[in-house]
């Protein structure tokens, strides 16, 4: 018995392994751009002075959508968009922004958000905008228009994460990670040194 109890653990660790690195080589080899470069810019849009942290014991147990997954798990994305959100006037935690968007149809069952329901959920005072690709050009016409980029990198292990970008220093752009307990916002390019994704969260003009 103990020999296909052993048997069935290397198993396990093999199987696991492989996930792990099949993940991480299809982070790698996705479409991204450096996590510097673009238009030489100086700007920093407010940014409340804090970081939404999505392990906060105040949400870090509530359920994401209706996923298996919670705030303090899988809840990068709500956590950057509530802060996106708070910048811009609506004031919003990552629990608030989660249970709005559950009452407003606004997430996918594996607890990806809906972005056309960002309107729903902040009165139609904000909009998010969507974007193929990842681009520099696309951040910084956001920026210069006091819009947020939210932009999605790969932890080690290939697992996908979001920050959202607050400002940006020449070339560096400047981050809020709500995995990051950081008194001032951190430069992107010492989080990753590649982005895969950009969503811009805006005022409804």
């Amino acid at each position: 018995m103990r020999r296909y109890a052993f048997i069935g653990l290397l198993v396990l660790v093999i199987v696991a392994t492989s996930c792990v690195m099949l993940r991480t080589c299809w982070a790698r080899l996705s479409p991204a751009i450096a996590s510097t470069g673009g238009k030489s810019l100086h700007i920093r849009l407010p940014d409340d002075g804090k970081t939404h942290l999505q392990k906060d014991k105040r949400w870090a147990a509530d359920q994401l959508g209706a996923s298996t997954g919670t705030l303090g798990s899988h809840g990068c994305l709500v956590s950057s968009v509530a802060m996106a959100c708070s910048d811009l006037g609506v004031k919003l935690t990552p629990k608030e922004l989660n249970e709005r968007l559950k009452k407003a149809d606004g997430f996918l069952p594996q607890g990806w958000v809906v972005w056309n329901a960002i309107p729903r959920v902040t009165d139609k005072k904000l909009a998010a905008d969507y974007h193929a690709s990842a681009s520099h050009a696309v951040m910084d016409e956001a920026l210069k228009h006091g819009a947020y980029p939210v932009v999605k990198y790969f932890l080690i292990g290939g697992i996908q994460h979001w920050c959202v970008i607050v400002g940006k220093e020449g070339q560096e752009y400047l981050a809020r990670d709500p995995l990051r307990d950081d008194q001032e916002p951190v430069k992107l390019s010492e989080l990753t040194a590649k982005v895969y994704a950009v969503r811009v969260i805006r005022r409804v003009e």
